[in-house]
């Protein structure tokens, strides 16, 4: 009996000492103070890699203006001169939609390559590379019809070409219609068109007085800057006339390239045997299929 006694004794003994230890844990637990949030090792993160720093490309060497680049001088480029796009012709240099249709798909068909007219003027000034058998596609005084007609086809085509505009006479509805500045904007903001200066009046600058070759050139250069909203780089002679001086004074009105034309079938040329970036001259588009397949046969 007193063993059995004994025996259960030490069994409670050590239960007893198994609790102590076990609240001792407990306490010591609850009493350890928390590691600072300061101390904690804190989690890596992968550095993002730095983007690859793109090498601009090396300007090429232009020849001093307005020279035209001797490295630009064996590319043939024609640049095509319309004017209004109409359904029944008033006159003779007027082209239906209908035919117009068809020189941009003869232009699509021959593989030649509508160019913007900066893509041109950078090529005569530095000899820049172009894309295959490249043509600029230009339209003169910026006739309702142009917009109507033309503006269509050039998006359905995806082809840029250059607006010539003469701001007096931007929304008038007298003789000829002219595109508003609502629809100028639109083309503007498709990214296809490139507006060039024509004048205010469209006069002949050959035949006027310096002061007034200078408003011509000035004003209407800030007139479709203020109501476009880009700049006016580039500028269209009235009738293509000019002569030494004003080709000074379109260099002093901050224009890049001027464009010109002739009624000589003799003078007309392509822009890479043009005189200067003052006289780029152009093809009258009734020589359309004769320049586009010279152009095109020569692969």
């Amino acid at each position: 009996m007193y063993r059995m006694r004994k025996g259960v004794l030490w069994v409670v003994l050590a239960l007893l000492g198994v609790v102590l230890a076990i609240g001792t844990a407990l306490m010591l637990r609850i009493t350890r103070p928390a590691p600072e949030l300061s101390n904690l090792p804190s989690p890596a993160i992968a550095a993002s890699p730095s983007p690859t720093a793109v090498s601009p490309q090396p300007e090429l060497p232009a020849a001093p203006f307005p020279e035209i680049s001797a490295k630009a001088r064996n590319l043939d480029i024609p640049i095509i001169m319309y004017h209004d796009v109409k359904p029944v012709k008033d006159v003779d240099w007027d082209i239906t939609p209908d035919h117009l249709a068809k020189h941009f798909q003869t232009i699509q068909e021959k593989g030649l390559t509508p160019i913007t007219l900066e893509q041109l003027v950078q090529h005569l000034r530095t000899g820049a590379t172009l894309p295959p058998k490249p043509i600029l596609l230009t339209f003169d005084d910026n006739y309702l019809g142009e917009y109507e007609y033309a503006f269509p086809l050039l998006k359905q085509y995806n082809y840029p070409a250059v607006w010539s505009v003469h701001t007096h006479y931007v929304g008038s509805q007298a003789g000829k219609p002219k595109a508003t500045w609502e629809q100028l904007q639109e083309m503007v903001q498709s990214g296809l068109i490139t507006v060039a200066s024509h004048t205010v009046n469209h006069l002949r600058l050959d035949t006027l007085s310096p002061e007034k070759v200078t408003y011509e050139l000035q004003e209407s250069k800030r007139v479709l800057e203020q109501n476009l909203g880009v700049p006016i780089q580039y500028f269209t002679y009235p009738e293509g006339d000019f002569i030494e001086s004003v080709k000074q004074k379109v260099t002093e009105a901050g224009y890049l390239a001027a464009l010109s034309m002739s009624l000589d079938a003799q003078v007309e040329c392509v822009a890479n045997k043009s005189d200067d970036l003052l006289s780029i001259m152009r093809f009258g588009q009734s020589r359309f299929e004769e320049i586009v397949g010279a152009i095109a046969n020569r692969g």
